[in-house]
């Protein structure tokens, strides 16, 4: 298990690789919707959910598509033409300190000490990694972007914790991802829809990673994973995310790592420990 667990955070760790070699041929909106578009009619067959939805859940449900899907990959997808794969893969992880903050105020989720701890390190690392170690600095869009990003999916994911008493969790996923493809269609349509017959062999390859391997197969390994193992050996996973990604996108981007952007990062995956330690 955990050696399938290792190839997951290897898949999501080259998703931010394959981001930036997909922008080199589409735009953010068309290859957010791309992606979504080959990504839900598996998920479709491989669950066939019940489309016998409460009509007093749709609004819920659209938030869902909305934050978990369409605004939170053409921001994201946006913000990796600004920043590094490296940085992105690095403060997508404020997803959990906003979870835990939003999870306190509407799900009345505990706030301890350990909690607040972890809670101002991270932040204390998202400064390092966004200024550079600079007092006096002009913050990149980017990496504002992707500090946005993680609020984004804070709300799907508090959002989508409430509605778990409801749907199961992978229904709840294929209805956001359904919702989420049809709401993208409008901003690829306002850049020009591309036509997948003129695409090129390499965002040929990159959405197929991105749809296949990215939201289908590293999807349903990580929740097959959870059924067979405590969440909390599960969730330490992610912390290798940040690192792969990093030597991934050194090797392959040549991009090149500061010494404030590694502590950054050191400080953020500890202070995500703090708060997701039970």
């Amino acid at each position: 298990m955990y050696p399938l667990l290792l190839l997951v955070s290897l898949t999501w760790a080259g998703s931010f690789i394959a981001i930036k070699i997909a922008l080199n041929y589409l735009d953010p909106c068309n290859l957010a919707f791309y992606r979504f578009l080959i990504a839900t009619p598996i998920m479709l067959i491989l669950f066939r959910p019940n489309l016998k939805i409460r009509l007093k859940d749709l609004p819920s449900l659209i938030i869902l598509g909305l934050s978990g899907v369409t605004l939170l990959y053409v921001v994201q997808f946006t913000a990796l033409e600004l920043t590094t794969a490296t940085k992105a893969s690095i403060l997508i992880n404020t997803s959990v300190i906003f979870t835990a903050i939003l999870s306190h105020i509407f799900l009345r989720e505990g706030m301890n000490v350990r909690k607040i701890l972890g809670i101002l390190i991270a932040f204390l690392g998202v400064f390092l990694v966004v200024s550079n170690g600079q007092i006096n600095f002009t913050p990149n869009l980017g990496d504002l972007l992707m500090i946005f990003d993680g609020l984004l999916w804070a709300i799907y994911t508090v959002l989508g914790k409430a509605m778990l008493k409801s749907y199961r969790v992978e229904h709840l996923t294929t209805y956001a991802f359904a919702l989420g493809t049809a709401m993208l269609f409008p901003f690829a349509l306002s850049k020009g829809l591309a036509n997948p017959f003129e695409m090129s062999l390499g965002a040929i390859l990159s959405l197929l990673y991105l749809s296949i391997l990215c939201s289908v197969f590293a999807y349903l390994a990580w929740y097959y994973a959870l059924k067979a193992l405590p969440a909390t050996n599960v969730a330490v996973f992610t912390y290798l995310i940040p690192l792969f990604t990093a030597l991934l996108a050194y090797v392959l981007l040549k991009e090149e790592i500061t010494m404030f952007t590694a502590l950054g990062g050191i400080l953020i995956v500890l202070g995500v420990y703090f708060v997701e330690r039970d």
